[in-house]
């Protein structure tokens, strides 16, 4: 009896313990073949980028590489490429719009944003207040009113930016 408790604590505590490191997810790789019903680990913003862990539905410990995976999510969280600068790189999608897309990476200490105009262009989001207003001003002229307010300095916050272009 004595073992039988102990045995059915070790596996409450260990089902515990992958309930908090892992979360529900499903992974597309580079060859469009889909794994679902996987348990993701839970990494922070930046190690999420350059490395992933999942137990399929055998209960098998997996760490493919990085490169192999094109998109995946984990709980809320979708990760997918994107193609900047001549290079597919690996971002976080924290607004998926109908018409505008927004990615961050967290690399080095620094956030550097990327916006999508669905199916169209994406573009690296300035650091420099002057450069921000007069390039995503630019990239968002469809919407005359969003873009003379960052021109104005009005709208200055990426992700309210588009949620308000997604709206309009």
């Amino acid at each position: 009896m004595k073992s039988k408790l102990v045995l059915f604590l070790v596996f409450v505590f260990t089902i515990s313990i992958y309930g908090q490191e892992f979360e529900n997810g499903t992974i597309v790789t580079k060859h469009y073949d889909t794994i679902a019903n996987v348990q993701i680990k839970k990494l922070n913003d930046s190690k999420s980028l350059l490395h992933i862990t999942y137990i399929d539905e055998q209960g098998n410990k997996q760490s493919p590489d990085i490169e192999t995976i094109k998109c995946y999510n984990r709980g809320a969280d979708i990760y997918s490429r994107i193609y900047n600068s001549g290079e597919m790189i690996l971002a976080k999608k924290v607004v998926n719009g109908e018409k505008l897309n927004l990615y961050e990476r967290h690399t080095n200490g620094s956030t550097t944003y990327y916006i999508e105009k669905v199916y169209d262009e994406l573009i690296k989001v300035p650091s420099s207040s002057k450069k921000f207003k007069k390039v995503i001003g630019s990239f968002l002229s469809d919407a005359p009113q969003i873009s003379s307010q960052i021109e104005s300095k009005q709208l200055v916050d990426i992700e309210e930016i588009v949620n308000l272009y997604n709206k309009g």
